[in-house]
């Protein structure tokens, strides 16, 4: 009985315990990316999350990224949007980002990069960041979880490398809890008649 109501016991606070799934999106492995729709989506899933926006609005390019690596290069005027491939919650914990001339049209440097976070409620966040030629610089999120999707956009090039995000495991519905709890409450109570019943026999 003991064992059972052991096993019982580490089963619910598994059950209880939120998980959490953490990415680096380095952009360095790229998986296919598809196109949908019309006009067409681009879709670039990398560690449990996807990358999304029109197909014009973003190129994987190597060379270009924090570390010399490949990077995602972003074109100005055009959003697009990380969300978790699963669509449930998500945190952001940070970015390496930095502005971008590649095709030689110059750098505005009054240009900014708009990081917008929705919250699971409706709740929106937002952090602008300054944008500097060519030297990337990182920035840690702080308070930004329970997201659906977060959104970047500049009036300027920009490029994104290694974004840090961490999927939410959804906690137990009330009812598994509910019947967790039973459960428990009636072996702890089926024991103590059990020692009740052992005692009054030995005596």
């Amino acid at each position: 009985m003991n064992k059972l109501f052991c096993r019982l016991a580490c089963l619910a606070a598994f059950c209880l315990a939120t998980s959490a799934q953490a990415a680096l999106l380095t952009f360095n492995s790229p998986e296919q990316i598809t196109f949908e729709g019309v006009p067409p989506i681009a879709t670039y899933p990398e560690g449990g999350f996807r990358i999304t926006g029109d197909a014009t609005s973003y190129l994987l390019l190597f060379d270009i990224g924090a570390d010399g690596s490949q990077g995602l290069l972003v074109s100005a005027d055009m959003p697009i949007t990380l969300m978790a491939a699963g669509g449930g919650p998500f945190s952001l914990l940070g970015l390496e980002y930095a502005a971008s001339d590649l095709f030689g049209i110059g750098f505005d440097a009054t240009a900014n990069l708009l990081v917008s976070g929705l919250v699971d409620g409706g709740n929106m966040l937002e952090q602008t960041l300054l944008l500097d030629e060519l030297n990337f610089a990182s920035f840690s999120f702080q308070g930004w979880t329970n997201l659906t999707q977060v959104s970047f956009v500049s009036s300027a090039d920009f490029v994104l490398d290694n974004i840090n995000a961490v999927q939410q495991q959804a906690v137990p519905e009330p009812a598994s809890l509910a019947l967790i709890s039973v459960a428990l409450a009636s072996l702890a109570l089926g024991r103590r008649r059990n020692k009740r019943a052992a005692a009054q026999s030995a005596n």
